[in-house]
């Protein structure tokens, strides 16, 4: 792959999640600062830094925001153990890492406008401008998505999820008022329509969930994040679910079975992770209609999300070097008890049937969906009798659309805690913000992803989208 320009860490060692000062003053040797803002054309060169950035952001939260959810388990050593069993601790190296690569991308697309287009003026009111004010964007919402408080400004207070969240809601604004027309402003319209429906502003979420829908025409719309296995950032989420093959630390719910491994490429090539997707404005949109006590318009709309689905890409893995755990075979431990073939049938607890086709057969020809998969059909939908069962479906279909994506966490309503390096460096921390959120009625630890198996039935002890539909209720107040 033709690598990118690597853009220098600039005055951003002047920051870190709002402000770890490395003291060394050190500088890319090969691009100063200076260099790099009068480029000619530098605002191109730094885009394509943004996007690497990005990359190394979904490095560093990506497998331990699947690990801190039901959608996966560690069954080895080499990932966080600690989020798999409920323990968000502010010393944790993980949510260090991401939260110095989410604060650098904030820090880069707000030096990128400010000083980068000030100096490339050609570039401004262009998409490269638009671009920038996207990647602010993504820094405020995934802030506002995975840790408890956060702040918005180098050394300054943290603010809370719904602060960081209006913060984005400005700056996919400001990028749609910059460029509207062209494909990739689709992305800035779901992750508008994805921050108004954290915030509960309905009018606002489905308003720009149509715009992307009608935008798109095609119902294929999909935005990734790129990773370079030779030059870097790479995958680590692959790593943990394919590339160690026998030794893959991260297993399935097996009602998610189907899912997995997802992110798979030979050779030296990553699988891109999707970022923004057309499925979303339509989930937002199926959940608004819901609030309204539009059943009938909400099953139409989730027919219509099963529709795009199904017609989205597959791929054949190799997966013989990992099966799955065998409790024939295997030590008495319930982690090494994992469901490896398709004679398997789970249900989601122990008052649900079970179903089929959730587990599969681990083959050289393994076939799973590689964007999005679900296993709700047509006839589930159109069995669905009220809003609770209705609402409890959505929330699966997102966990399954989104799978891989670490964005289960934000269903649950979990965040990480502020951690202790950003607070020995900026004074404004509070105690407060050094606590993971964890809401109340979600099953302890590991009981989140526990299950049974007796014989060839496998009954997953906590059906959390259920409790997620009546606790949490409908994203939108209802």
């Amino acid at each position: 792959m033709k690598k990118k320009l690597l853009i220098p860490i600039v005055a951003l060692l002047a920051i870190y999640g709002c402000d770890l000062v490395d003291g060394t003053g050190i500088e890319n040797p090969n691009l100063p600062v200076d260099q790099a803002v009068n480029l000619p054309n530098a605002a191109e060169p730094w885009v394509n830094g943004l996007n690497e950035q990005m990359a190394s952001v979904y490095q560093q939260f990506l497998t331990t925001a699947e690990l801190s959810t039901d959608n996966y388990t560690n069954v080895q050593t080499f990932f966080n153990q600690n989020v798999d069993n409920g323990v968000y601790r502010d010393i944790d190296d993980d949510f260090d890492d991401a939260e110095l690569e989410i604060s650098t991308l904030r820090e880069q697309a707000l030096f990128g406008l400010s000083r980068i287009l000030a100096n490339d003026t050609d570039a401004a009111g262009t998409g490269l401008e638009a671009e920038m004010h996207f990647f602010k964007g993504l820094a405020f919402l995934l802030a506002g998505d995975l840790i408890t408080a956060y702040p918005d400004s180098a050394l300054r207070s943290a603010v809370t999820p719904q602060v960081n969240y209006q913060n984005a809601v400005e700056a996919f604004t400001d990028a749609l008022s910059v460029d509207n027309a062209s494909e990739v402003a689709i992305s800035y319209r779901v992750m508008l329509a994805r921050a108004h429906y954290s915030l509960g502003n309905q009018a606002e979420a489905v308003a720009a969930a149509q715009d992307a829908i009608a935008a798109d025409g095609d119902d294929n719309y999909v935005r990734f994040v790129q990773f370079d296995g030779v030059n870097g950032p790479a995958s680590d989420f692959q790593d943990a679910v394919y590339d160690r093959g026998n030794f893959d630390d991260l297993q399935p719910l097996p009602r998610l079975d189907f899912l997995d491994p997802k992110y798979a490429v030979d050779g030296s090539d990553e699988s891109p992770v999707p970022l923004a997707k057309i499925e979303e404005a339509y989930l937002i949109i199926a959940e608004a209609q819901l609030a309204d006590g539009n059943l009938p318009g909400a099953q139409q709309t989730m027919q219509e999300i099963v529709d795009i689905v199904d017609n989205r890409s597959t791929r054949d893995f190799d997966e013989t070097a990992e099966g799955r755990q065998n409790p024939k075979l295997q030590s008495t431990n319930p982690l090494f008890q994992r469901p490896n073939n398709s004679s398997f049938i789970v249900r989601a607890s122990s008052t649900d049937p079970f179903r089929s086709g959730l587990v599969l057969d681990r083959t050289a020809a393994t076939t799973v969906p590689t964007i999005s998969g679900t296993s709700i059909t047509t006839a589930d939908i159109n069995g669905l009798a009220n809003d609770d069962e209705a609402l409890e479906t959505i929330y699966l279909m997102r966990q399954e659309i989104f799978f891989g994506e670490g964005r289960r966490m934000v269903d649950l309503g979990i965040k990480w805690p502020v951690v202790e390096v950003e607070a020995l460096n900026n004074s404004n921390i509070t105690a407060a913000d050094r606590q993971a959120t964890v809401p109340a009625y979600l099953p302890g630890g590991s009981e989140m992803d526990a299950f049974t198996i007796d014989g060839n039935e496998v009954t997953i002890t906590e059906n959390v989208n259920r409790i997620i539909a009546q606790e949490r209720g409908n994203k939108f107040g209802n």
